[in-house]
């Protein structure tokens, strides 16, 4: 630890201006190093840094000013304080203009104001070193920052590539069934997912899952989902096919996410239609807003009740049946679409929506025109569309 205010390197050939100043400033709790000669001073002053040095501009060697510009060209933290017996314009502009801190005429009558200047000095280039700590300290968290940024985009780009493994095609046709869909992330990974399976030769089943919270974790529920989905299909398909209903598909998943705690819920809605029988079976488990069937040239909201997946035990959904006309168009959105229609309230929103799909907005493209989706490139919250129409 230091056991003085600070290290003051003069550079001075004159004994009394030597011992006056040296002494004064060893008493105020300085450390003096004393050098003669200016082309020495400037050797000691590259190996130790002091925090001041006071230089006489006609100080032998290579001459005070020129060892001023040495030092303010190699560190502009080491303070420098001229001193000149001559009461000369042009030394004292050339040597401010050199970086001078201060300029002090001798003789010094006032050694206070000497004193002054080296405390100013000091403080001034403690505060110098400070900052050039802290900027260093700062770039090199920003580095591990950017590094971290970049393992973490390297991280999400390949769970973006599993997931879009996960994800169906976005457009597939079952006999006279279209199913078409689009999915914007509000990161980089989404935590809304859709996929469509087919059932049996007449009966192809859909769902829409909105995980809570979004990116990365929200992102892995979905990848969870499709697993558990695929496997509880499976096993319907394979016992009773003809029993499956997207209520069983649901309560079979909700018993099987309750165990593992995720602490990350689903809003979901379920879907199966029947070729043969015309016919729409659903469940929806906290789905929002309510989707939208254009049916016949009616248009209605298909509200749901069930609770969402993930919270509570011992659960059962139930299923709903409409009839289908040989046109029809299931729209299905997130909540995140929500997002996107400004100035609204929900209630407002929902009416907004309801106006789109009767003003004959019912495919994939002219909803997402309809709600300039294609110029969302940061969405608030994830966004996911899918459509299940006919048309004869």
């Amino acid at each position: 630890m230091k056991d003085h205010n600070g290290t003051v390197l003069l550079v001075d050939q004159e004994p009394v201006v030597i011992d006056k100043i040296a002494g004064w400033l060893s008493g105020a709790g300085y450390r003096v190093e004393v050098v003669k000669d200016s082309a020495v001073a400037l050797d000691w002053w590259r190996e130790h840094r002091p925090e001041v040095v006071i230089c006489d501009v006609g100080v032998s060697g290579i001459g005070g000013l020129t060892l001023l510009s040495a030092i303010t060209t190699e560190d502009k933290e080491t303070q420098v304080i001229m001193l000149s017996s001559e009461s000369d314009r042009e030394s004292i502009v050339q040597a401010l203009r050199l970086g001078a801190a201060d300029f002090l005429l001798k003789p010094i009558d006032d050694y206070t104001v000497l004193e002054h200047a080296v405390s100013r000095g000091v403080a001034d280039n403690r505060l110098m070193r400070q900052n050039r700590t802290y900027k260093e300290e700062l770039e090199a968290t920003n580095a591990k920052l950017k590094e971290s940024f970049r393992l973490l985009k390297e991280d999400q780009e390949a769970g973006r590539t599993v997931q879009l493994k996960f994800l169906p095609p976005a457009k597939r046709q079952y006999d006279t069934l279209s199913i078409d869909y689009r999915i914007i992330p509000s990161l980089y990974l989404s935590g809304d997912f859709i996929d469509y399976f087919r059932i049996s030769e007449h009966k192809i089943g859909f769902y829409l899952a909105d995980v809570s919270g979004h990116g990365a974790s929200s992102a892995f529920v979905t990848i969870l989902l499709k697993t558990m989905a695929n496997k509880i299909r499976r096993k319907m398909l394979t016992t009773l096919p003809e029993l499956f209903s997207p209520a069983g598909m649901l309560t079979s998943a909700n018993e099987e996410l309750i165990p593992l705690s995720l602490g990350k819920h689903l809003a979901i809605f379920c879907g199966m239609i029947d070729m043969q029988k015309n016919e729409l079976t659903y469940c929806s488990a906290a789905h929002f807003p309510p989707p939208l069937l254009v049916n016949g040239g009616k248009i209605q909201a298909i509200d749901g009740k069930g609770l969402p997946l993930g919270i509570f035990e011992g659960v059962t959904y139930a299923d709903s049946t409409l009839p289908l006309s040989d046109d029809f168009s299931l729209i299905l959105l997130s909540d995140g679409v929500l997002e996107v229609i400004p100035d609204k309230s929900v209630a407002e929103k929902e009416t907004f929506l309801m106006e789109m799909a009767s003003k004959g907005h019912h495919n994939i493209d002219q909803v997402m025109e309809f709600l300039s989706l294609a110029e969302v490139t940061e969405a608030p919250d994830d966004i996911a569309i899918l459509i299940v129409s006919r048309n004869s």
